[in-house]
């Protein structure tokens, strides 16, 4: 295996792009899907300047043209941009809505709290009548809420995240779910349409915007689940684990990112669910750690401990970037 240290900015942070040749996945494969996972999952920082294709050609030893090939698809996948003279980076997010102006704010307070002093009125009156008011605009009126829609890959795992991120919006909002499939059906387009805020996963956002034409598209990025990690960390190191991914290009990185939550586990082996090798790989495990998507592995080995590798939004992409969105378009007003 080959590793090789992207050449960044001294504030941003290195990526080891890294291809394994025993995996029997075309290296191009193995590029182009680590790169999309790591912007997918924020290992790859949006506006991270990425090596140049000579440098990354001669440092993981493939031919120029799979590394230019590569580029190029992520390039048409708006995953990435180029800059003539300056270099390739990852795409930066969409702007987002300006938050409102909180100077602005205390000066209407201010100067509602001035005139209420001069008609009489005392701190406690004030007081108590404002906290009325804030108690009454709390309460979500008939119709005021926001809907966010998240187009997904599989309708479970999709289901799963629009619960995370309806927790963090206002009572009264709504998170309604669709896959990708459904919309390349011609399903649910009245729904996006109707849709306040529409959501898709980073590395699908390209793919999304062409089934949705005319309406504005926000990626978010996903990190692995805090159960996940802790199954994976609560492992035997005895444990033979079969690692089965969903498509044959993420594979080298899924197989990274169960080594790094489970170290102590030497005995592993790797395939995705199309591998003529699949059912082997499971008979000879102990353990199966299989990629969201790959549930069918569920009944080839029915009678072994199952891992699904779970994800969630990445919360920073919900504050930053979800939030203020639906803040804008919130029928009843900012807070």
């Amino acid at each position: 295996m080959t590793d090789l240290s992207t050449p960044t900015d001294a504030s941003l942070t290195d990526w080891p792009f890294s291809l394994d040749r025993t995996l029997g996945v075309p290296l191009g494969a193995q590029l182009r899907g680590q790169i999309e996972y790591g912007i997918a999952c924020g290992e790859l920082p949006r506006g991270v300047r990425l090596p140049s294709v000579r440098d990354l050609s001669q440092g993981l030893g493939v031919a120029h043209v799979t590394v230019a090939q590569v580029y190029k698809d992520l390039l048409a996948q708006g995953l990435i941009v180029t800059a003539r003279g300056r270099g390739t980076f990852v795409a930066e997010l969409p702007s987002t809505p300006a938050g409102p102006d909180l100077g602005r704010l205390h000066q209407l307070l201010g100067e509602a709290l001035v005139q209420a002093d001069r008609e009489g009125y005392s701190a406690a009156q004030v007081r108590g009548v404002l906290n009325l008011l804030l108690a009454q605009a709390d309460r979500p009126a008939e119709g005021s809420g926001v809907t966010v829609l998240l187009v997904g890959l599989f309708a479970d795992a999709t289901s799963s995240y629009a619960a995370g991120l309806l927790a963090a919006l206002r009572p009264g909002d709504r998170v309604q779910t669709i896959t990708l499939s459904e919309l390349r059906q011609g399903q649910g387009l009245t729904l996006a349409r109707q849709a306040d805020v529409v959501l898709a996963l980073a590395h699908r956002l390209a793919e999304t915007q062409a089934l949705l034409p005319g309406l504005d598209v926000l990626p978010v990025g996903f990190i692995p689940s805090q159960p996940t990690r802790a199954a994976l960390a609560a492992l035997s190191p005895l444990t033979t684990l079969a690692v089965v991914a969903t498509f044959e290009e993420f594979l080298p990185t899924f197989l990274s990112g169960v080594k790094r939550f489970a170290p102590h586990v030497q005995a592993l082996r790797a395939t995705h669910i199309q591998a003529e090798n699949l059912q082997a790989t499971l008979d000879h495990c102990d353990v199966v750690v299989y990629a969201t998507g790959s549930e069918v592995v569920r009944s080839l080995a029915a009678h072994k401990p199952m891992l699904e590798y779970r994800h969630i939004i990445d919360p920073h992409d919900i504050e930053r970037l979800v939030v203020p969105a639906a803040q804008a378009r919130r029928k009843d007003g900012p807070l």
